[in-house]
């Protein structure tokens, strides 16, 4: 498999650079690295919340947000309960679900 990759540069705050760099350390790996998976971590967490707050609106079902969150059905469903949020589930979701 193959990563095409880009790179990046950024500004932080002396004290996250100092933070960064005594985690890396903690958990034996190099600063890039442990950056690189936060930033994983973190578009992942977005993904969620914005198919959360797609759910939670009304504008999608169930599966098409675990689909967006790439999470499954399951997984998904435990995010709503641990968010708070109220599992919505009509016919009509069955049906477009069905569909998908």
């Amino acid at each position: 498999m193959v990563f095409l990759s880009e790179t990046i540069s950024l500004r932080l705050p002396r004290e996250t650079i100092k933070k960064l760099r005594e985690l890396a350390d903690k958990e034996g790996k190099g600063r890039s690295a442990l950056i690189r998976e936060i930033l994983e971590n973190g578009v992942k967490e977005k993904n969620i919340d914005y198919a959360v707050e797609l759910y939670r609106k009304g504008q999608i079902t169930g599966w098409k947000a675990a689909q967006l969150a790439g999470v499954s059905l399951w997984s998904f469903y435990k995010i709503l309960a641990e968010k708070g949020v109220l599992i919505q589930y009509s016919e009509h979701d069955l049906e477009e679900d069905v569909k998908a």
